[in-house]
């Protein structure tokens, strides 16, 4: 799972390369938001093979495709209503980062317990972590602003959380954790780059440009 994280160090030199070199300003935002889909992506297709490969490997057999399956299944869904609606996939997303910021005061009020049940069930709070941020990153193609921000609370809050009841768990937490802060300030910066971009348009249309328009 390593791996995954010097490739999206890369992606994210390559896009501020291309950033730099981009003398068109209205191409720049989209340069950010492709950056960032493809930071998350990364991650989730190296997080994603290392979690299959470990259930496989123990228990295996058909206990690891039922386990591989309660976490493939829901995202295959998420990810469908965050590209098919996303104004609902923004009130859904919102209502499960809140239930993971409640699992993480969980753990941090009572670190013991948490760890016994990871102990028996397996790290359910990192699977659903980034599951969660993966759908998440494909509803920043669509609603970029929303998104980041929710990619950056779920990124952050948690692990903050977390680490004021034990730094047990903290790090395997922080790995999965730092791919969706890193793409949540890109879609934040390209939906502000946007935005900006947007009504500077407007104001240099003028009056007249603007009734024309409407």
């Amino acid at each position: 799972m390593a791996i995954g994280f010097p490739l999206f160090a890369v992606v994210v030199i390559v896009a501020v390369v291309f950033f730099l070199r981009q003398q068109d300003p209205a191409r720049r935002p989209l340069i950010l938001k492709r950056a960032g889909f493809i930071v998350m992506a990364v991650s989730t297709l190296f997080f994603g093979l290392f979690v299959v490969g470990e259930t496989f490997t123990d228990p295996g057999g058909w206990k690891a495709l039922r386990l591989v399956s309660a976490w493939a299944v829901p995202l295959a869904a998420m990810a469908a209503i965050a590209w098919l609606r996303p104004d609902w996939a923004v009130w859904a997303f919102a209502v499960l980062i809140a239930a993971l910021i409640g699992v993480s005061i969980w753990f941090a009020v009572n670190p013991e317990g948490w760890r016994a049940f990871e102990d028996r069930n397996g790290p359910i709070r990192d699977v659903i972590t980034f599951v969660v941020a993966a759908a998440v990153a494909l509803l920043g193609l669509k609603r970029t602003a929303v998104a980041g921000a929710m990619l950056l609370v779920l990124g952050i809050v948690p692990l903050a959380v977390t680490s004021l009841g034990s730094l047990a768990g903290f790090g395997s937490l922080a790995l999965v954790t730092s791919a969706p802060v890193v793409t949540g300030v890109l879609y934040l910066l390209s939906a502000g780059m946007t935005g900006r971009s947007v009504l500077r348009r407007g104001t240099e249309a003028g009056p007249e440009g603007r009734l024309q328009g409407a």
